[in-house]
């Protein structure tokens, strides 16, 4: 569960980076637009949405589990 929630931590810190790049990459952050900033600006986003995703999906899955114990514990008490 730590991991998980360390790698949405991380992912958020890396989006925020990547929207801080993405800003410099235009005419009010920067000394211009900058495609070539932009598209790695772009792409750390995506990279950076796939580490939140991984970790939610991770924190679903373990809440998933432990409702399927109580339902399992709950059936052999009948």
């Amino acid at each position: 569960m730590i991991l998980h929630r360390a790698l949405q931590i991380i992912g958020a810190l890396a989006l925020l980076a990547c929207l801080n790049l993405a800003f410099q990459a235009t005419p009010w952050g920067g000394d211009g637009w900058s495609r070539a900033r932009m598209l790695y600006a772009g792409a750390g986003g995506v990279s950076a949405l796939a580490l939140i995703a991984i970790g939610g999906l991770g924190v679903a899955l373990r809440r998933q589990q432990s409702r399927l114990d109580e339902i399992i514990r709950r059936l052999d008490q009948r």
